[in-house]
Formats: C-alpha cells, structure tokens, sequence
C-alpha cells in the first residue's frame, strides 16, 4: 500500500495529550482534533512527509524471526515455534532497550517493531502505549518528526480503530456486528477506540487531505459510532451511495452461525461443507493457520445446530491449514479431507491426508498415502485426469514447484508432475488451481493462478501428459492470480473461468465502492468460446474491480437457475477493512452487485467460502471462515442464511461406478418444463480453490413447473445417462450405470430461537 507523496508547509500547532487511563479507556486531554503537535515543534515550518508504506500485520518479521525447525516436524513441533512468538520478539526488543541507547535513529525501528508485535498479538492497548512512547520521541527531532510522525500517527488510528474492532464487534458481537452499512443495532457501545482513531485520522487528513485509504478509514470509525455522514468534516465525508444501489432485491441473508454452533473465533483458514456421515446432512469441516489451532468438526445433528464433533473424530490434533479440500480418494463412498500447510511462510510444513473411516473417526494416512512432502501450499485440487476411476491430486505449492499426485489405486500416490508436463520449475507461488475441462472431451484440463506471474492453462492429452495451452486459448491473465474456478455461468455447456486477482491497494477498492475508477490489474472472467478459446468478458460483464479476494465461491443464491457469486475480500494488513462482496449472474451476460442489500458486506476478512444447503430448504447458504493472518485479527465465522425465494429447486447427488465415487468432473444438463423452460448446465466439483462447496448440486429451476430432462455426462465411463419427467423441489440419487434413481427425504431443518 502506497501513500500519497504530497508534501504540504505546515505550521505546528497546539498541543494535544492522549492519555490511557486505568480503566482501558483513552480520553483527550485537548479539545482539538485538528492540532496534534507536541511544544517543540510549535511555530517551526516543516515540510512533513506522508505516512510510509507498513507492514502493519506483522507477518514479515514473524515470518523471519521463525527458528528453522527441524527436518519432518511434527505438527506439535511446529506449534511450540510458534507459540507466544510476537510476545518472544516483544521481550527480545525489551531486553536491547534496557542495555539503553539515547540514538533515536535505533529507538524508532525497535518501537514501531514492538508496536506491530503486539498488534500481532491482539493487544492493541499495549500497542498504542509504545507508539505514544515513540510519537513523544519523534517529536524532540526535527528530522525525525518531517520523515516519520505522520507514520506513527497513521499507525496510532489504525492501533485505536483495531481496538475499537475488539471491544465491539468480537467481545461483545451481534449478529449485525461489522457488516457494512453498518446497522443501529451494530453501533459501537465501547466508543472510545473509534473515537480516538478520528482523532488520529482527522488529524493526519489535515496535513495530507487526499489520501483516500485515511478517508475512507475515518469515515469507517465515523460509521462504527452511528454517525456517519452527518458528523464527519466535509472536506473529508465518503458517502455509501453507489454501494447502497442494487438493481435486485436478493432478500436479506442473516447471519446465523452463533444460533447454529458455528461461529468459532479464529484466524484465517479452509472451510468445507458436505456430508462426511453420509446421513444425508450437509456438515462443516474447517482449518486454521493458526499453527496452535485445531481443525474442527461440525456435524449437522439435523436439528438446527451443529455438534463439535472434533474429538470425537480424532482430528483435535490436526493443527494449522489455511485450506482444506473433501474427496473419496479410495471409492468407499466417504469423503475424506487433505490440508496443505506452510502458506505464506519460508519454511515448508507437512499437508495431512485424513481417511474417512465411515464411523465418524479419520485416519491420518499422509504417510501411508505417499503424500508426506514438506511444502509452502495454499490450495489443491482433485481430479481423475486420465479416467482410471481415481482421483488424483495437484497440489499448488508457493516456494517449490507444485506437485501432480497420481493416484495408484491401492491407498498412494504417485509425484508425476515433471513426466506429465506440469514441472512449472519457472513459476513459483502457485495460488490457486481449476481442473476445466475446456473442449468437453472428458479430459480435464488444469488452469493455474500465480502471485507472481500471468496464470497458466494446460490442456490434457488424454494420455497422461499436459502442454502449455495458454496463449492458444488467451487466457495469460490475470497478473498476482489468487483464488479460481471452473463454472458453466452462461449455460451454453461449456465450462467458462473465474480468476481472482490479488494486486490491490486499499485506495484502489474504495475507488469501486465509490464508483470511481480504479489503477489496477483486476480479475479476469473468461468466456468458453465452444472449446476454441476463451473471450475475456471481465469488463462487458461489470466484474472490472479491485476486490483483494481470498476465500470465495459461487452458487444460485436466487434459484433463477444462474450462477451467483461471493468474494470474501480483505489481506493482511488490519487496516484493510473492506466490506465482502456478492453479485448476482443477470441471465448469464452480467453481474450486479447485491452485497448491501443481502446484507453480507462483512467488514472483517474473509477467507475460505462453501456455499450450500445446510438447513434441506432448497435455497444455498453462505458459510465463511473470516479472520486476518496476525492473532490480533480474529473473528467469528458466520453462516449466512439464504431468506428464501420463489423459485423452484432440484439437489442431485451422483454416485460413480467407474467414474470416481464422488463423481467429481461428471457434467449435468437440466432441462426444465413450464412457461419459462430453460437449459441449465453444472459439473460436479468443490468450486473455488479457497473454500469447498458440497459435490452435490443444489440447482435453481427459475419457474420450471417440473423438470424435462436430466442429462449426465460421466466422464471416466464415456456414458451419457438421461432421466426424464422429474418433479421439483426433490433430492435424488443418481448413480452411473442405473436405470432408476433414488428420491432422498429431507425435512426442513428449524432454526434455533435466538437467546
């Protein structure tokens, strides 16, 4: 992130002390947000600098402050480097400060390192007491004040907006707390945090009153106390109005996760939604990067909560993930679930392949499966891409080059990613990955997203091997890929491509809030021109914005039977506090924004997104893992609950014979009967590489007064099944090979009274 370089002639003004009170609560000894300048600075002329680009998360210097662990850590190993380990450099820049140095020049890294830590470590009180301590310094030095006080500033309304976070929306959270517009009933109680980050905001925007990421800051704390517009200076106001407009009303989703069970509070990780008991309930499977956290299990009791079942499972020992993906890797017809590890960091972690034991326990099989190789990976996919019937896994790895597992049908795999053409020795930090198949010849074709280059497409040879198709098929974008995936959004039978882009800075995502312009390479949606190519329809298709997306993933949210949207946005930096977004598919030629009004503009960071029907009412839900990569940015996870609409449904769950049990890479064509028929295209997979759908497909039918035809392409088999004249609103099961399917009975899941 990149300040503004304006330089202004200031004249110092009065002086203003902010204090910390016993009781945890700033208050101003001055009157005067505007004249924050200590006395030895009054009445000098400075040409001061703008605030300088930080870190404020801190992960750079945990990161490189790691001890190397040993060669196959153990999980519990890796847990205790990690343990306290801001505290740890907190007390290790204590302990230098004490042997004492009066040079300003080494006391101002120390203190804003010290400052970060303990924001890494979710003390921002603390944190604020060391910037104060570094401001009253700063300011004895002429120099030092020009280059550097505008910094701490900055960072003292960032420390006190953060503690503001704290004190409402995770200690005392409501299910309205942080969704943007911010609500009555989402007010801060705790004012103080807000109060003193306008302050500090206001009196930076003094000096430099074009920096648009500081407006949008201070209207942000503005909002948080109920006063936004009306109290905020003119000069400085950011208005909601373009954010506001929706053309659609999608109905109001709410946020029901702490009624249901599954509002944990932790930082960012995976998220899975299926049924791991096959007792016919859509569970929630999640992880952590959180090296100290357990992953957990949540199992829908059917009854409108969801039970922790993670001791029960055997899993409370699987620590850290930032992702985590489902497959029937062994076609005995229960999922199981595999965790890449070591994202975002130097050194590489172990990923755990967990085998599903059909009695609510896993198995960690990570060795017996040949899959224990160290990595830095953020995402995996699974597929059979050579039709064996088993399902095979590439894995997306950031300081190595990613791996192509083969499945050999007898519990292991296989590393086979240099013979089969995917070596990628060129281009690191892989991000995300799709399995498409791009000219429906049964084959999957792997497109590729990564942070430091143009994405990548493969096609498949049908023989085992995979070439650069990339600039055949125009599809080299976008640059900093991040999260992607494979979807038919057009129903036309083709599969079209999704691919986030992670170059950002806040000012660039305001700027699409506010309906303004923005400066950066932005996602790429790619139209499958009948197996040809790809047309690039980003911009005739309204998604030519900055969103910063992480976790994300799509489904028909409105049942009209197109495909819709949801971004969970955010990064690293706790400042970074953008609202997640979610857009309707407009008969398959555009997308509009819906996130106001469906009211799931989250604020705080989302990550891995699985969207579908947890509550058997044929309308797909929204859970989301949200929580930033330093401790001091955790929040709850939420479980959007979908209000419900008119439109008709159908849930299909494939079972393979000779295609994989999962059915992953199956394609479905829906053909509905009524007054407004349409055709309707699906493929079986778990969506988004940051965050997992349910393999079955919860379809929208629009007004389809019953359906005509259901038409499955099985890919392994080369088989086209049809089942004809099917009634609405039905689960069915369909397995490959049969000439009936099976109707699935579900009651409507109740939702638990509010406490």
């Amino acid at each position: 992130m990149t300040a503004p370089r304006n330089r202004m002639l200031i004249l110092a003004g009065v002086t203003a002390a902010v204090v910390v009170i016993a009781a945890g609560y700033w208050k101003s000894a001055a009157s005067s947000a505007r004249a924050r300048r200590s006395a030895a600075l009054a009445s000098r002329q400075i040409a001061f600098e703008p605030r300088r680009p930080l870190d404020t998360s801190g992960l750079k210097d945990i990161v490189q402050s790691l001890e190397p662990w040993p060669p196959n850590p153990s999980l519990e190993e890796i847990a205790a480097a990690w343990n306290r380990i801001g505290y740890r450099n907190v007390e290790a820049i204590d302990r230098r400060l004490a042997e004492g140095t009066g040079d300003i020049r080494a006391l101002l890294p120390a203190l804003f390192r010290k400052a970060t830590f303990l924001n890494y470590e979710g003390a921002p009180a603390q944190a604020y007491d060391v910037l104060a301590e570094l401001r009253s310094k700063i300011e004895s030095h002429e120099d030092m004040s020009r280059d550097w006080l505008y910094t701490v500033v900055f960072m003292q309304g960032v420390t006190a907006l953060r503690r503001g976070e704290n004190e409402n929306c995770i200690h005392c959270r409501g299910e309205s707390s942080c969704i943007l517009p911010i609500a009555p009933a989402a007010v801060h109680i705790n004012p103080a945090g807000s109060r003193l980050a306008i302050r500090h905001f206001t009196e930076y925007l003094e000096q430099f009153p074009d920096d648009l990421e500081v407006r949008w800051l201070l209207n942000l704390a503005y909002m948080t106390l109920g006063e936004h517009p009306d109290q905020v200076d003119p000069r400085f106001v950011l208005t909601l109005d373009h954010f506001r407009k929706s053309e659609f009303d999608i109905g109001r989703f709410r946020d029901v996760g702490h009624l249901v069970g599954v509002n944990r509070l932790n930082l960012s990780g995976g998220a899975i939604m299926d049924d791991f008991d096959n007792d016919g309930l859509l569970d929630i499977v999640i992880t952590s990067i959180d090296p100290n956290m357990s992953m957990a299990v949540y199992r829908n009791s059917g009854d409108g909560r969801f039970d922790d079942a993670t001791q029960a499972a055997g899993v409370a020992g699987q620590l850290g993930g930032l992702y985590c993906v489902q497959a029937d890797y062994n076609n005995d017809g229960f999922l199981d679930v595999y965790i890449p590890r070591g994202a975002w960091l130097d050194l590489p972690m172990r990923p755990s392949l967990l085998e599903n034991n059909g009695d609510g326990t896993f198995s960690d099989v990570t060795h017996r499966a040949k899959l224990l190789v160290p990595v830095n990976s953020n995402s995996a996919a699974w597929a059979d891409y050579d039709n064996d019937g088993q399902l095979d896994l590439f894995v997306c790895c950031e300081a190595q080059r990613s791996r192509l597992f083969h499945n050999r049908g007898d519990g292991a795999f296989d590393e086979v990613a240099v013979a089969a053409g995917l070596g990628q020795g060129d281009h690191p930090m892989c991000k995300g990955a799709t399995w498409v198949d791009i000219d429906n010849d049964g084959d999957p074709d792997l497109f590729v997203d990564f942070l430091t280059g143009k994405s990548r497409l493969f096609r498949n040879d049908g023989k085992g091997r995979f070439r650069d198709a990339t600039e055949e098929f125009g599809v080299d974008g976008p640059m900093m890929g991040f999260a992607c995936w494979a979807w038919d959004y057009d129903n036309d039978g083709w599969l079209d491509i999704f691919a986030t882009c992670y170059e950002r800075t806040l000012a660039d995502i305001v700027k699409g809030l506010l309906g303004r312009p923005h400066e950066r390479n932005s996602n790429r949606l790619y139209r499958n021109v009948e197996g040809q190519r790809f047309e690039d329809v980003t911009q005739a298709a309204g998604l030519d914005l900055v969103f910063a997306t992480m976790g994300c993933n799509f489904g028909d949210f409105d049942n009209d039977g197109w495909l819709d949207m949801f971004l969970g946005t955010g990064d690293p930096f706790i400042e970074t506090l953008v609202p997640d977004r979610m857009f309707k598919n407009v008969a398959g030629r555009r997308f509009s924004e819906v996130t106001a009004g469906a009211g799931t503009g989250h604020l705080q960071k989302g990550h891995a997104v699985a969207c579908g029907d947890w509550d058997r009412d044929g309308n797909v839900d929204i859970f989301m893992e949200i929580g930033g990569i330093a401790l001091g940015d955790k929040y709850h996870n939420v479980l959007f609950q979908n209000p419900g609409h008119d439109n008709q449904w159908i849930t299909l769950k494939l079972v393979g014979r000779q295609t994989n049990r999962a059915a992953i890479g199956a394609r479905i064509k829906v053909v509905t009967a009524g007054s407004e028929p349409q055709k309707i295209h699906r493929h079986i997979s778990s969506g988004s590489s940051f965050g997992a759908n349910p393999l079955e497909q919860t379809i929208g039918l629009g007004k389809a007064e019953r359906v005509a035809l259901i038409e499955i392409h099985w890919p392994a088999s080369g088989t086209t099944q049809v089942v004809r004249d099917v009634p609405v609103g039905e689960s069915l099961r369909i397995c490959e090979f049969s000439d009936v399917y099976e109707v699935l009975r579900h009651d409507q899941i109740p939702l638990p009274a509010a406490p």
